[in-house]
């Protein structure tokens, strides 16, 4: 009986710290408070099998015990975090998070858990490897710490705390959406580059043809067939923003990893073409903005600080995306108007938030649109246009809404935020395109 009930609790540790998949992150919380209180209860754990390639021998078991020793100094606790390591933006944005909150946990040593790891081999992939480099003050698993890390959890569980799983995670931290989550993350920056970084990544930005001021941006090509594609942009349809900001001096970079290999025209740079996961956050740091559509990438531009322009939104409670730090008078939103072929009509903005209420998760809600005979219309060029010239007008102190206008946004804020109140449910914080507004104030009936 005691050899079976062994057998059960390791099995939950290593589902609940090593996950294969996915899991619900409360759930897994309490899982892993379950797990310690069954330990704590029986006094049994097998350590010699509990994970493998842990320590082989008493001489691994020291040399393990002497790293760990090491990692603690100056600390007096272990905590657990959550890391969902399988999307670019939760991923990046739990960095984010982790380094806003660094001062009030210093004295802890950080262990990120991440989705998806193989403690067979340690192979843990990481949607920018690039990253955890700039918080060297979390532990990160990957190949060169599997040991390490299983060893620490074999030997020294019972000096965990689990009760911090979801302390880091955008999701936990965007639950209740009648506040705003990010408030004082205003003017934070989570990187910043040492003087030899500065210059390398200039250097960087010289070799593919940066020579002043410019912009990053990037439409969506994720695949996923018509639920995937949703979110997805056209690169053609930015090409009227991007000569704009040429002729005002102000060069495009296209940024991220180039799956299709599509030739980009209008005199773009195209840094895809020579990805480098190091420079590709680089370019972030220095742009005067991003521009595209609502992906993971945009978490880039939140690490430092940058103004966003999201374009192609087809939901404005970001359903089961975390959102980031968003803020209306840094970023600016388009979203996708959605038609009803069965009505004959467009959907305003309150009848899309109650179908957001009902299906609050992203998937769910794009299938029920699909399966129901709605349509998505992408933002169009001259939309496009339009709020880039009010980007760069904000950018550039030039800009200032008329009394007619600040009335529309009031309206707009007001509905977003009796929803939020209504329903606690998040929201993109960013300020909607003016023009855009003005031509489609039914969106507001």
């Amino acid at each position: 009986m005691i050899e079976k009930r062994k057998t059960v609790i390791k099995n939950r540790i290593k589902k609940a710290l090593i996950p294969g998949a996915i899991r619900e992150k409360k759930a897994a919380q309490r899982l892993l408070v379950s797990v310690k209180a069954q330990i704590a209860d029986t006094g049994v754990l097998d350590r010699e099998t509990l994970f493998v390639n842990c320590a082989d021998t008493d001489r691994e078991i020291q040399a393990l015990e002497q790293q760990y020793q090491e990692l603690m100094k100056g600390k007096d606790g272990i905590q657990v975090h959550f890391l969902f390591n399988l999307a670019l933006g939760a991923f990046v944005q739990t960095f984010l998070i982790a380094k806003h909150n660094k001062a009030d946990c210093d004295n802890k040593l950080h262990i990120m858990v991440p989705a998806k790891i193989d403690p067979e081999t340690g192979d843990v992939k990481l949607p920018n490897p690039e990253v955890p480099k700039f918080f060297d003050f979390l532990f990160v698993p990957d190949k060169s710490n599997i040991r390490l890390y299983l060893y620490i959890l074999n030997y020294h569980f019972d000096e965990i705390d689990l009760t911090t799983w979801s302390s880091f995670a955008p999701g936990s931290l965007e639950a209740d959406g009648s506040k705003d989550a990010y408030a004082d993350y205003r003017g934070f920056k989570a990187i910043e580059y040492s003087e030899e970084e500065k210059r390398h990544g200039d250097e960087y930005l010289k070799k593919i043809g940066v020579t002043g001021r410019y912009v990053s941006f990037r439409n969506r090509v994720a695949k996923g067939g018509s639920l995937g594609g949703v979110r997805n942009g056209d690169t053609s349809t930015y090409y009227k923003a991007v000569d704009y900001l040429q002729n005002n001096g102000i060069q495009c970079v296209y940024v991220g990893l180039n799956e299709n290999a599509d030739e980009l025209g209008n005199g773009i740079i195209d840094a895809s073409k020579q990805y480098d996961a190091m420079m590709d956050l680089y370019i972030h740091s220095k742009a005067d903005f991003f521009m595209g559509d609502h992906s993971g990438i945009i978490s880039f531009a939140q690490l430092f600080d940058r103004p966003m322009i999201l374009l192609n939104l087809p939901y404005f409670t970001m359903s089961g995306d975390a959102y980031g730090p968003t803020f209306v008078e840094r970023d600016l939103l388009l979203p996708e108007k959605i038609f009803d072929t069965k009505n004959k009509k467009y959907l305003t903005i309150r009848q899309m938030l109650e179908y957001e209420m009902t299906y609050p998760e992203y998937k769910d809600l794009v299938e029920y649109y699909v399966n129901n005979g709605f349509v998505f219309e992408k933002n169009t060029e001259d939309e496009i246009l339009s709020v880039v010239k009010e980007m760069l007008a904000r950018i550039e102190g030039t800009f200032a809404y008329s009394a007619e206008e600040q009335k529309l946004m009031d309206r707009y804020f007001g509905i977003m935020q009796n929803n939020a109140d209504r329903y606690e449910a998040k929201w993109c914080r960013a300020s909607i395109g003016i023009e855009f507004l003005k031509n489609n104030q039914w969106l507001l009936d």
